[in-house]
């Protein structure tokens, strides 16, 4: 029986890397908006964030963290392997893992990008 799902499984996922070439899967547009949301929650905590926008009106902080995050959202994932998609499709802690270290890997160029 678990070899009959792990051969279920991996005719998945082989599939799941087939399409991701596709400009880069469904998995993608789903998980989009989650690291978007994460990428707001982590500029909301870090201390440089509100030093730097300290001095910035409420409207002027939403539309840099609109554009940061926005960047994030659609940068994050261009380093992650096909099988780390899948896997965060499968599981909720694959998923949270994955988020944290895309939205951290992508924030800081992503920030440096919209002060230009």
């Amino acid at each position: 029986m678990k070899y009959v799902l792990n051969m279920v499984l991996a005719s998945l996922l082989s599939a799941a890397a087939i399409q991701a070439n596709a400009q880069q899967s469904t998995a993608v547009k789903i998980l989009k908006p989650v690291i978007e949301r994460q990428c707001a929650i982590e500029l909301n905590d870090s201390r440089a964030w509100k030093a730097s926008s300290y001095l910035m009106t409420e409207a002027n902080k939403q539309a840099f963290e609109k554009e940061v995050c926005s960047c994030v959202g659609e940068n994050a994932l261009n380093d992650v392997g096909v099988m780390e998609i899948a896997q965060a499709m499968l599981t909720e802690e694959a998923k949270n893992e994955l988020v944290r270290k895309a939205v951290l890997n992508s924030i800081k160029s992503c920030v440096l990008q919209s002060k230009k």
